[in-house]
């Protein structure tokens, strides 16, 4: 992705046709739509692009809270043992410490937005796709 500041440094902005995306688990891709060295570890915003039936697995972030927007699609989530269907314009406010998942209900291809307070996570979904499953516990240790 191409990020731009200003003169002032006052606005980042990510332009949607130059996003880079790649593959995290089981045909889900992502792209960095803002990443934390550019708003100096603020947040982190991602875009994910999942099939039809797929989410992560339950888990959480102990350092940041996660802001989810759907985009298309429709989304079971799970959070903190209660469940509920959203769709797109909805926003799901993760705090830290908090067990979660999702799961893009289909018939297609969903999208969502993540963003990440602090950052700091730019580097840690790369990776998903390049490890294993067996080794994505101790990937999420080092998150």
């Amino acid at each position: 992705m191409s990020t731009e500041l200003n003169p002032s440094n006052v606005a980042t902005v990510g332009r949607n046709e130059n996003l880079d995306w790649f593959d995290t688990m089981f045909d889900e891709q992502m792209a960095i739509r803002v990443h934390s060295k550019d708003v100096n570890g603020a947040f982190t915003i991602i875009e994910v692009d999942t099939p039809a039936f797929s989410g992560p697995p339950l888990h959480y972030h102990k350092d940041r809270e996660e802001i989810f927007e759907v985009l298309e699609g429709k989304f079971r989530f799970y959070v903190e043992g209660e469940e509920f269907e959203v769709g797109p314009g909805t926003s799901v406010v993760v705090p830290r410490n908090t067990v979660h998942s999702w799961v893009n209900l289909g018939p297609g291809r969903a999208r969502l937005l993540g963003t990440y307070v602090p950052g700091g996570l730019d580097e840690f979904f790369p990776q998903i796709g390049q490890t294993p499953p067996a080794g994505w516990l101790d990937l999420a240790r080092q998150a």
